[in-house]
C-alpha cells in the first residue's frame, strides 16, 4: 500500500468527516508503531486504507474472460519459467465471484521443470501484477490440489492455455 500521496488527499479535501472504530488497545498501538515506521501519519494512513478499500469494493469482480486474456498475455513469461499449462477454476470461473474474491489458480509444470517455492512466487507475482490483484492470487499445482478441491475444480475449471 502506498501513502506517499495520502496528505494531498486530506488536504484535497476541504470537507472532511471524522469515522471511527474501536479496536483492541495492542492493535491501536501496533497500527501507531507502524505508521511511526513508515514515516506516516495515522490519518493519512487510515485514510488511504479506507480509500483502497472502498475502491476495491466497487470495482467488482473481474470477469473470467478478462482474466483469461491477461493471463494469455503473459503466457510467454510462465511458460519460460516452467508453466506447461494454465487452469482458472472456483468462483471466478463459475461467474459466482464477489468484490474481493480471490484467482484460483492451477498449474502443470512443463515436462521436466522443477519448480522451487522462490519460482512459485516468482510466478505468483508476475500472476498478480497482470491481474492487478496483489495478494489475491491463489496458485497451486494441478496434481497437488486437495482430493475435494480437485473434484470441485474438475467441474469449474477453465484451461487458459
Amino acid at each position: 500500500m502506498s501513502v506517499q500521496n495520502t496528505s494531498k488527499l486530506v488536504s484535497d479535501n476541504a470537507e472532511t468527516a471524522f469515522l471511527s472504530a474501536r479496536v483492541p488497545v495492542p492493535l491501536k498501538n501496533r497500527f501507531k508503531a507502524l505508521a511511526a515506521e513508515r514515516g506516516a501519519k495515522v490519518q493519512d494512513l487510515l485514510q488511504q486504507i479506507v480509500q483502497n478499500y472502498v475502491d476495491d469494493q466497487s470495482a467488482g469482480p473481474l470477469a473470467a474472460t478478462d482474466v483469461i486474456a491477461r493471463l494469455r498475455g503473459v503466457r510467454g513469461d510462465l511458460e519460460g519459467q516452467g508453466i506447461g499449462h494454465l487452469y482458472l477454476f472456483g468462483s471466478l470461473a463459475r461467474g459466482e465471484a464477489q468484490a474481493g474474491s480471490d484467482i484460483d489458480l492451477s498449474y502443470e509444470p512443463k515436462e521436466g521443470a522443477q519448480l522451487s517455492l522462490f519460482d512459485l512466487a516468482r510466478l505468483r507475482e508476475v500472476l498478480e501484477v497482470a491481474l492487478e490483484m496483489p495478494g489475491r492470487v491463489d496458485l497451486a499445482p494441478r496434481a497437488r490440489l486437495a482430493p475435494h478441491v480437485a473434484e470441485a475444480a474438475a467441474n469449474d475449471e477453465l484451461r487458459i492455455f
